[in-house]
């Protein structure tokens, strides 16, 4: 899925590097700038014919990033194999799970989120920044749809999408202040972007650290089951670097 965003939502801000044995394509290393750090999607087709080093000395060679420069990415077990192999993962793998939607009973009947409004928008991204989010683009605020819940005149909980459109919709973005988690907040603004998602298309995402139950709970109780666990995980791109 996250290569598949590259492809299409992303497509604008992505590089791909592919490398071909006789003529066929064995897999791309796709790069994304639109994040706070260099973000890649790796998509293997011919693990037989890979030749996974030249690929990345290749990829290196061409995005010319900074030496020693931490990038992000998502990988499936045996991809994250495949990097640990050549020495590249850097730190500890965190466990991500992708859920996805499968019984509207269990969303609330909620109104508690507004739509944000584009004047509001520059504070939604302080907001996400402090909080120390960073999986979010700028654009995702801009083109699709965004919620918050209020007191007063500030944000306590925000949410979005990181994609959405008629093929894939992937909540995302979603957050609240310190002092006013417990509150339930985060429920009805993930159950109100949902209903949203499904207002467009019957299949509706999202991702969340496996760590993090509290929010996995949250999940499954408005309906969402699991589907896939990855692994988040900080490489470089070079092989022999640490």
């Amino acid at each position: 899925m996250l290569f598949y965003s590259y492809l299409t939502q992303r497509k604008e801000q992505a590089q791909f590097v592919g490398q071909y044995v006789n003529d066929k394509l064995t897999a791309v290393l796709a790069y994304f700038w639109g994040l706070s750090f260099p973000a890649f999607s790796f998509y293997c087709i011919n693990r037989g014919r890979l030749d996974f080093p030249a690929l990345i000395a290749f990829t290196e060679e061409t995005i010319q990033l900074k030496k020693n420069t931490v990038c992000g990415t998502i990988l499936c077990d045996r991809d994250l194999q495949l990097f640990q192999s050549y020495g590249l993962i850097t730190g500890n793998p965190q466990r991500f799970l992708t859920m996805k939607h499968m019984d509207s009973s269990r969303l609330l009947d909620s109104n508690w989120a507004e739509l944000v409004k584009e004047n509001d928008l520059s504070d939604i991204v302080d907001l996400l920044r402090n909080g120390g989010m960073k999986f979010f683009t700028k654009s995702e605020l801009e083109q699709y749809p965004f919620l918050g819940i209020k007191e007063g005149d500030h944000f306590t909980a925000v949410g979005g999408f990181h994609f959405y459109d008629s093929k894939l919709v992937e909540l995302g973005n979603i957050y609240t202040s310190p002092a006013y988690r417990g509150k339930g907040l985060a429920k009805h603004l993930a159950s109100q972007l949902t209903q949203l998602g499904r207002s467009l298309v019957s299949d509706v995402y999202l991702g969340v650290l496996k760590e993090n139950q509290a929010a996995v709970h949250l999940y499954k109780d408005l309906g969402y089951e699991v589907t896939a666990e990855q692994a988040i995980v900080d490489f470089k791109l070079s092989i022999g670097s640490n």
